[in-house]
């Protein structure tokens, strides 16, 4: 039999500088939605395409992820120092660019008040630190590459509103400001956000906002 399509007939455009949320209920598309950007998997038809301010196209292909940033849902740091995990970001960051990215991502307090500081030793998966503060670092470590195109799926599920508008507004103050893409459950994210959409019954939706 037939596979079901998880998505058909989506037409999608987000501009250059755009925070558009995505919602939607679990399992309906969005995770699908995030390996067609960056070429994890490809569609049965149709295509993606990248444009930047000036007008340039590149189609979507595996090169594409190295214009783009991923905070991924969960945790995803590895055992090492918070320093080691941010340079995965970058691997030839300045210790200056390690501050300003920890500063953005609302990360910078917590890691100075640590034993070692930026070079405190966490375990896999952020052991010794809390859920929050992993996402933090995450996000420091997407944050540092400085990439064009963001993506945060569920990425301040883990914060507090606060700590997340700062997070949110970190991201925004970023120059050039990226086009950032935000999967959230959480309705305080989306006035953040230029507009949302909704994945509902395979088809993307355009939310209006209130």
């Amino acid at each position: 039999s037939e596979k079901e399509k998880v998505l058909e007939n989506v037409s999608l455009d987000i501009k250059p500088g755009e925070f558009v949320a995505i919602i939607g209920e679990s399992g309906i598309g969005k995770t699908t939605l995030i390996r067609l950007l960056m070429s994890f998997m490809s569609g049965t038809s149709g295509s993606i395409t990248y444009y930047d301010k000036e007008g340039k196209e590149e189609r979507s292909n595996a090169s594409s992820r190295d214009f783009i940033s991923y905070v991924p849902q969960g945790n995803t740091l590895f055992s090492g120092t918070i320093r080691e995990n941010i340079r995965m970001g970058k691997l030839d960051a300045t210790e200056e660019e390690m501050i300003e990215a920890l500063k953005m991502a609302a990360a910078y307090d917590f890691v100075m008040e640590l034993p070692n500081g930026i070079d405190t030793v966490i375990g896999e998966r952020g052991h010794g630190i809390s859920e929050g503060q992993a996402q933090r670092i995450a996000i420091a470590r997407a944050l540092i590459k400085k990439a064009p195109f963001l993506i945060l799926d569920e990425a301040t599920s883990s914060l507090d509103p606060a700590t997340e508008l700062k997070v949110l507004k970190g991201v925004q103050e970023l120059t050039p400001r990226p086009t950032c893409l935000l999967i959230t459950h959480r309705l305080s994210v989306l006035e953040y956000c230029d507009r949302q959409i909704k994945i509902d019954n395979h088809k993307v939706v355009n939310v209006e906002n209130d």
